[in-house]
């Protein structure tokens, strides 16, 4: 239910430092245990955010991360910085987490430190525009956002 995922959700944003150790466990046994050829980030809304936080944690390991609508990201030109995979986001017009003014700042910094990034904005579509069971899901902007996805994650992994 919408309250226990967000008591899930509070919990687990209370230990970032155990969330960081969980996606970086996960990569591990990936990478190590099942040894495929390359692994990605891709997360919606809060795993949006984690999906960053992922690559952010993995800077020279993981081999591309995806972002729809991650409210948290960062604009810090020194944390991206040591970012070395390609990233994509997915943002909508309407959305304030974030903002379209924090998304076109992430894609500056992204920019200025030389990352190779592909941001996109999505008139007409706010937050969890691309969940097809929410409120606020735009097909257009649904359907395009994952065949761009789909043909990042085929150019990277």
């Amino acid at each position: 239910t919408p309250d226990v995922a967000r008591t899930l959700v509070q919990a687990a944003l209370e230990d970032p430092d155990r969330l960081t150790k969980n996606v970086v466990s996960a990569y591990n046994y990936l990478s190590d245990t099942i040894a495929v050829p390359s692994v990605a980030s891709l997360g919606w809304c809060l795993g949006g955010t984690w999906s960053l936080n992922t690559a952010l944690a993995l800077p020279a390991k993981l081999d591309a991360a995806v972002i729809y609508y991650g409210g948290g990201i960062t604009t810090d030109e020194a944390r991206l910085a040591t970012l070395d995979m390609p990233i994509q986001g997915h943002f909508g017009l309407l959305d304030m987490r974030p903002s379209p003014e924090t998304v076109l700042d992430f894609e500056r910094a992204l920019d200025s430190t030389g990352k190779t990034a592909q941001i996109y904005l999505y008139a007409n579509a706010g937050h969890a525009f691309a969940n097809p069971s929410g409120t606020r899901y735009n097909k257009a902007a649904a359907d395009l956002s994952w065949d761009r996805t789909i043909a990042f994650l085929k150019q990277y992994l």
